[in-house]
């Protein structure tokens, strides 16, 4: 690769890393004001779990609409980048006009709050389909890594954002959010609408859909685990040792582990497999799991909080990249849209547990701290007994 395409390829993957970093900013200032939001419309408290279940939801079938139609569109860059600047300008009016909605009549707000949701759901997959479909093979592992990257980093700043916004006129960060992310996909735009650099060998088929839907039971059963650990059992673990006013502080160290283990993640997946990488970070993610229910201090938790951070960047990172891998050539859509449908569908059972099922069952709620780590444990399993057919098949 000459030095012009590393420059070319680390830029996009930069404005890719940003688009994600925005997005996922913009999602933390909509959760944190939404309660608010629907208090103003005169909408009942119970409606919260219910409208993000539903974006969820949506999430899930836009991210493979959207995949599909990348596919179909084959040589389209062109048309899909300006469907998506033209759906991420929508997404940016919606999102600015949410906080002047105080107020209206309740279906006006679900209204908008949807046409932000549908519009949003451009960024997800898409944006690293469309980039995924002019890199060349070699090319996808950095692709990866900048879309985990800027994920990671705004997840790791999401609480301290929460402190930041306590008081602030809603107006303010809303509008920030939409413009900061339109400019980052106006900056994606300009890589997209360069010509595709040309194939120096030719590029491997994608494997038979039936063959992938392994890996996605793999990523469903680990997601769901991972993320009753992250968003409900780590604050009880943190409160064991210290007051809730440290919260902010302690609670973004999974994702700080997270993004400092990203390098070293991809150096790992160059050495042993995507997938082979992927097993042992979603064993080694169930025994951070476990193990942060035992732990006898405050620096062991912290310890195992910050490895089960970069266990989840080796699970989560090497599952993306098999995912990418197997999409090629010409059904990374499909491949990549199913990946994050599945992220979705993962949330949206997650919120409903939490939210629906474990406040009116005391069983579930006697099984909360062994549940995470069992899911992954599964998912572990699954994941070695999947490798070891296919590198042995």
């Amino acid at each position: 690769m000459s030095d012009s395409e590393e420059q070319q390829q680390t830029a996009a993957g930069l404005a890719l890393g940003g688009v994600q970093f925005f997005f996922t900013l913009g999602w933390t200032v909509y959760v944190i004001y939404l309660p608010e939001l629907l208090k103003s419309a005169g909408l009942a408290a119970s409606w919260l779990p219910v409208l993000l279940m539903a974006d969820q939801l949506i999430f899930a079938v836009m991210d493979i609409a959207f995949g599909v139609v990348a596919d179909r569109l084959t040589e389209g860059y062109r048309k899909l980048a300006r469907l998506l600047l033209l759906l991420t300008t929508v997404s940016a009016a919606a999102f600015l006009l949410l906080p002047m909605l105080g107020g209206v009549a309740p279906a006006w707000l679900i209204s908008v709050l949807l046409i932000w949701v549908f519009s949003a759901s451009v960024v997800r997959a898409p944006t690293l389909v469309l980039l995924a479909k002019r890199a060349k093979a070699a090319q996808q592992s950095r692709l990866v890594f900048w879309y985990t990257a800027g994920m990671a980093l705004a997840s790791a700043l999401s609480p301290f954002v929460g402190m930041l916004l306590k008081g602030v006129d809603s107006r303010l960060p809303f509008a920030i959010s939409a413009l900061t992310l339109l400019a980052a996909v106006v900056v994606l735009r300009h890589f997209v609408d360069r010509p595709a650099p040309a194939p120096e060998v030719p590029q491997a088929q994608p494997i038979a859909f039936i063959a992938y839907l392994p890996l996605l039971l793999i990523l469903a059963l680990a997601s769901g685990g991972f993320q009753l650990h992250a968003f409900l059992n780590a604050a009880p673990h943190y409160l064991a040792y210290t007051a809730k006013e440290s919260l902010p502080w302690l609670l973004p160290l999974l994702w700080v582990g997270f993004f400092l283990a990203l390098p070293g993640v991809g150096v790992i997946i160059k050495r042993f497999g995507a997938l082979a990488v992927a097993a042992g970070g979603i064993l080694l993610t169930a025994g951070c799991s476990y193990a942060s229910a035992l732990a006898g201090s405050l620096d062991m938790l912290i310890g195992i909080e910050l490895l089960a951070g970069a266990g989840w960047a080796a699970a989560f990172a090497g599952l993306m990249e098999q995912a990418s891998a197997w999409g090629t050539r010409g059904a990374e859509g499909l491949f990549m849209g199913s990946f994050f449908s599945v992220l979705a569908v993962a949330s949206f059972a997650r919120i409903g547990f939490v939210s629906q099922l474990l406040p009116h069952s005391p069983a579930l709620q006697n099984m909360q701290f062994l549940l995470p780590g069992a899911c992954l444990l599964l998912a572990g399993l699954i994941a070695m007994v999947y490798l070891f057919k296919r590198t042995s098949g």
